[in-house]
C-alpha cells in the first residue's frame, strides 16, 4: 500500500469520526450507548459498567446511583428507615460517573472507559 493510501485511510476515518463515527471505528463489541444516553439505558445494556463512588451509611458504602435527597439527609433509594440516613452536608449532589467495560481476561483485565455521565442525586420518593 503506498503512502497516499494511507493518507486517504486517514483523512476517511478523520471525516467518519467529524460525522458522528461509523461501525468500522469502534470494536463491534462497543455499546451503542454514550453520555447523551439515560441511566435506565446505561444499566439495561449488557456488558457496561458504571464506576460511582460512594457514599458511607456507617460502615457499609452506596454508590451514589442508590441514594436520594430527602431534605437536609441523604438515604438509601427505595427505603423508609431513618437508620439508613447521612447529613447531605459534605457530600456533593452532582457527580461525573465512568462508564466502561471490562477488557482482558481472567487474569489481566481492566476497565476501559468508555465515557462519563453526569449523575445528579434525586429526591427521594
Amino acid at each position: 500500500m503506498g503512502r497516499t493510501d494511507w493518507r486517504l485511510i486517514i483523512l476517511l476515518e478523520s471525516l467518519a469520526l467529524l460525522l458522528g463515527g461509523c461501525g468500522t471505528t469502534q470494536p463491534a463489541s462497543t455499546p451503542a450507548v454514550g453520555p447523551q444516553s439515560s441511566w435506565e439505558e446505561i444499566r439495561n445494556t449488557p456488558g457496561l459498567i458504571s464506576l460511582p463512588p460512594q457514599i458511607f451509611f456507617g460502615t457499609t458504602g452506596v454508590a451514589v446511583t442508590d441514594v436520594c435527597l430527602d431534605g437536609d439527609t441523604l438515604g438509601v433509594a427505595g427505603t423508609d428507615g431513618r437508620a439508613d440516613r447521612v447529613l447531605a452536608a459534605g457530600h456533593p449532589l452532582h457527580y461525573a460517573i465512568g462508564v466502561g467495560i471490562q477488557a482482558g481476561d481472567a487474569e489481566t483485565s481492566t476497565i476501559r472507559v468508555l465515557f462519563i455521565k453526569s449523575f445528579d442525586i434525586p429526591a427521594c420518593q
